[in-house]
């Protein structure tokens, strides 16, 4: 039996789906090769100039590289390449991908979408490299948001006048607007065109963050068991910018400040000036003098803060010389332990009902008949000083405690007017800190002078 060999039919020809994908990924491949290369480079012999260049050509790439992943997500989405996979999505399929989450593939592929489909300036300056992602972000979803009245032109025109802000086309200084200010500016992009529009589009922006704020909005706050308490918390623009403005109103480097002459005084018991305190710690410190001089329910103002608690505190302890210099234990009402010294230096101005207990923690003294400074008394001490008396210190006397300077109430002194000085949170507690002395200037001021 004869058997003659078939020749195998020719394989018919490979359909690119995508033209130029092989010429893509030629060129991808060797730019990844390249700045592997470049990234094996020492980077200690640069010049300043070339550190400079560097950052801001990786920017660019980044960019570039950010906005041809986003064409690919759409193209893959198109092709439902994610339907071949088995993935559940093309979110899905692009956070196995690229190892995201599948919130962030699909905030991601939302954008990339709304790019390919619309807004043709965006889409080109985040090619060239001259948009970052989050600034992208900002005008898309702020033209996603137009009046429902604005004409296809006006959101054109009012999106090319953003993406001239935000690449610094558009500004005076000629520099780019990053993410959070262009945020600002997005809610009157229309403002050159038309006023009622651009007032009913700052409207609706603001208020679907404001909504948005008022969901997302919490305060955690944890003891640590040790002395400390570890917090986080979101809040809207609103109440995080009045907190911003408290805070900095408090932690202004106006230590640095000059008296009632003129001269400069320096304040050396100042956070940072002798152990560098960052701003995250004096923000801290503003912080705790915010919170003690909240108000709380029924208070006067006869007192410098508005604490209401009882303190107790052993009569040896208020007595001797270890509470002066800050040791001892006191508790407050909520079973919270604090050192003496903190108690003396709140019973000087707070609202304290202070229990003085003997050795069988029996109540003997429960306050003394003119132990805080009245209403009255404040009034008298705002008419010597409008501001905390430390000399440079612009603390608003409606925030200083009235502090027994020369002697102090725990050793019998007396709440009278010659026996008080106001001063500010921060000032009052270095009065109390063994490590400083406060005295008087020949001039009526009073100066803080660490001990040697």
């Amino acid at each position: 039996m004869a058997i003659t060999m078939l020749e195998r039919p020719a394989a018919p020809p490979v359909v690119e789906r995508w033209p130029g994908a092989s010429r893509m990924t030629e060129l991808v491949s060797a730019a990844v090769r390249r700045l592997a290369s470049a990234a094996a480079e020492p980077v200690s012999a640069l010049g300043d100039e070339a550190l400079a260049a560097g950052i801001t050509e990786l920017t660019r790439l980044e960019s570039r590289a950010s906005a041809l992943r986003m064409r690919l997500s759409v193209e893959a989405d198109r092709r439902r390449v994610a339907e071949q996979t088995a993935d559940t999505g093309t979110d899905a399929w692009l956070a196995r991908l690229t190892g995201t989450t599948r919130e962030q593939a699909a905030g991601g592929l939302r954008i990339a979408r709304l790019l390919t489909e619309k807004y043709a300036a965006t889409r080109e300056a985040f090619a060239a490299g001259d948009l970052r992602v989050e600034q992208v972000r900002v005008i898309v979803n702020a033209a996603e948001q137009a009046p429902g009245e604005a004409t296809a032109e006006q959101v054109t025109a009012a999106e090319e006048w953003l993406v001239a802000k935000a690449t610094g086309a558009g500004t005076r200084s000629g520099r780019p607007t990053d993410a959070k200010r262009l945020r600002q500016t997005a809610r009157r992009m229309f403002a050159a065109l038309d006023a009622d529009l651009a007032d009913r589009h700052e409207a609706i922006l603001l208020g679907r963050e404001t909504r948005s704020a008022e969901v997302e909005t919490f305060f955690a706050l944890h003891d640590n068991g040790n002395g400390t308490y570890t917090g986080r918390f979101l809040i809207p623009e609103l109440h995080g910018s009045l907190l911003t403005q408290a805070l900095y109103r408090l932690t202004a480097p106006r230590r640095l400040a000059r008296d009632r002459h003129g001269d400069l005084v320096v304040d050396e018991s100042a956070p940072g000036t002798d152990n560098g305190a960052n701003i995250y710690e004096t923000f801290g410190a503003a912080l705790c003098e915010l919170i003690e001089h909240l108000p709380a329910e029924g208070w006067t103002g006869a007192a410098g803060n508005g604490c209401d608690v009882i303190v107790t505190l052993d009569l040896d302890a208020l007595l001797s010389g270890l509470a002066a210099a800050g040791v001892g234990v006191a508790r407050l009402d909520g079973g919270i332990a604090i050192t003496a010294g903190e108690a003396r230096r709140l019973a000087c101005g707070a609202g304290l009902i202070p229990a003085v207990l003997d050795s069988d923690s029996l109540p003997l003294d429960l306050g003394r008949s003119r132990r805080l400074h009245s209403a009255t008394q404040r009034r008298a001490f705002a008419l010597r000083h409008d501001t905390c008396a430390v000399a440079g210190c612009t603390r608003p006397f409606a925030w200083c405690e009235i502090h027994h300077h020369r002697l102090s109430w725990s050793k019998g002194g007396r709440t009278d007017l010659d026996n008080g000085l106001p001063l500010c949170g921060h000032h009052h507690r270095r009065a109390h800190d063994p490590r400083f002395h406060l005295r008087s200037r020949p001039d009526g001021e009073w100066i803080l002078h660490r001990r040697t």
